[in-house]
């Protein structure tokens, strides 16, 4: 059975959300032909999850060198030990998705690929893990909005604008729901479970876009381990509605992407291939560099003007620096968590260390209610901003993160076999996940004010910061704490 204590997700459910599906209408179960992943990619999926493994096994990403045509570019993949089916390569931007069905293990074939001539660099495809006064009733909670000056901050500018748009990067936000039939193993056997799925009561459908699932399927983004749920609340939940929790820029609209999967949906690809059993659960939903990457690009080519991105993990990502110099190119403003490690190595992660390489990419560290450093938070000298991101050693859940967001125990892997996914509270968290969303969240307070480079977004936040620790700048808290009212002051735009 799964172990306790796993922050979950099934984005699989979603693709039950079939065009002109009503209430109480019976449905067949989850058609394989909806997912995203193949039989032999699901197989993959599926051993990287139970495996722990740091990548997805039995495929590699390829850049060609500038100028290296199709017949040099078969050259080089013929190094490989079997035959690869073009047919199943695909392309995101200039970079080459290749299954290696003879070579398993991605790091040889990579480095095997990378050795040729005509390649610039070749990877694995690396799994990344999640970082986690309005009348609103729950107001009183929100700590973190008083610690970077948001009730005075919303007097300047209060909640931004409809014409700027927030991309969320993560576990996704539900936008459609319903009763979905899914097959699933129970333990005694496969069955087909109705699984009920409802959007946030907080958080108005009018300002949620489509948006994508780059992960599972092809239909509706649908949150299912509720981490992207807390990410976009604190960014863009509703505000003085008399309901749940304030967000920050509450008049923006998101773009829910879905790059991350967790263990419902690991759960679901399993159950769909008709193998019994269950899947091992995770602390953390896992976002493949491939997902990230392509999410990034179609939020950049599709009108948002920021981007928050919640994960990390310790391995390069060339495909990824890429998508984010790009995303700056076309003037989209991104902000990225730094990661929890500190009390574990406090190695760097990426994509947060490439901040420093571009100009309107902003790393984000976390503090605790006191302003002092929270004592998962990385440091280093790619840090540039912290943000509130909570702190349960400070107080315990109360100096914690509060956005609303999913019921946790409706779809507890140990003690639940069916989940629901309807149900909405209070939720708690803490990482520098939670201090991403504030950055981003103050960027669409910018946007709104007409600062539209990124560049100057983040010249903004990072001059108007209150320092923290070592005077002037620093590896433990960068530039220092953002301070909403200060950035909107320093452009001249007080009232």
């Amino acid at each position: 059975m799964p172990r306790p204590g796993t922050l979950t997700s099934v984005a699989l459910l979603a693709a039950l959300l079939g065009a002109g599906h009503q209430p109480g209408t019976a449905q067949a179960p989850l058609p394989a032909d909806r997912l995203l992943a193949g039989p032999a990619e699901a197989a993959r999926i599926v051993e990287a999850w139970n495996d722990d493994l740091p990548f997805i096994p039995g495929e590699v990403l390829v850049k060609f060198r500038s100028g290296v045509n199709g017949a040099a570019q078969s050259r080089a993949l013929s190094v490989m030990r079997a035959p690869m089916d073009a047919g199943d390569a695909t392309w995101i931007g200039d970079v080459l998705r290749v299954p290696t069905p003879g070579e398993p293990d991605a790091a040889a074939a990579a480095a095997a690929l990378a050795r040729q001539p005509e390649v610039e660099w070749a990877t694995p495809n690396y799994v990344r893990q999640l970082h986690a006064a309005p009348n609103d009733p729950s107001y009183s909670r929100q700590w973190n909005f008083t610690l970077i000056d948001m009730p005075r901050a919303w007097d300047i500018n209060p909640g931004g604008s409809s014409e700027v748009v927030v991309a969320v990067l993560d576990t996704g936000v539900t936008v459609a729901g319903e009763r979905h039939p899914l097959l699933l193993w129970t333990g005694a056997g496969f069955e087909t479970v109705e699984i009920p799925v409802a959007v946030n009561p907080d958080l108005s459908p009018a300002r949620i876009l489509p948006g994508r699932d780059f992960v599972f399927w092809t239909g509706p983004v649908v949150d299912f381990v509720g981490h992207g749920t807390h990410i976009a609340g604190t960014v863009l939940q509703e505000t003085n509605n008399g309901r749940g929790l304030a967000g920050m820029a509450y008049r923006a609209r998101l773009m829910p992407l879905k790059v991350c999967y967790g263990y419902w949906e690991v759960q679901f690809v399993q159950s769909a291939s008709g193998i019994p059993g269950f899947v091992d659960p995770r602390e953390t939903g896992t976002c493949p560099d491939t997902a990230v990457a392509e999410a990034i690009r179609y939020a950049a080519d599709n009108g948002a003007n920021v981007i928050s991105l919640s994960l990390g993990g310790p391995a390069a990502s060339p495909i990824t620096r890429e998508a984010l110099a790009y995303a700056v190119g076309k003037g989209v403003f991104v902000a990225i968590s730094n990661g929890n490690q500190y009390e574990r190595g406090n190695y760097a992660e990426y994509p947060a260390a490439y901040a420093t390489e571009l100009e309107g990419v902003v790393s984000v560290g976390a503090v605790g209610r006191t302003q002092r450093r929270a004592y998962y938070s990385s440091t280093g000298s790619h840090l540039e901003l912290v943000a509130p991101g909570g702190d349960l050693r400070e107080g315990g859940s109360a100096g914690t993160i509060y956005q609303f967001g999913l019921f946790s125990p409706d779809f507890d892997p140990e003690t639940i076999i069916r989940p629901r996914f309807d149900r909405y509270t209070d939720v708690p968290m803490q990482g520098t996940s939670m201090a991403t969303p504030h950055v981003a969240g103050l960027a669409a307070l910018l946007f709104t004010q007409g600062v539209r480079t990124p560049a100057a977004v983040e010249a903004a936040m990072r001059s108007s910061a209150r320092d923290l620790g070592a005077t002037g700048r620093d590896d433990e808290y960068g530039d220092g704490l953002i301070d909403a009212r200060s950035a909107l002051r320093g452009l001249g735009l007080a009232r």
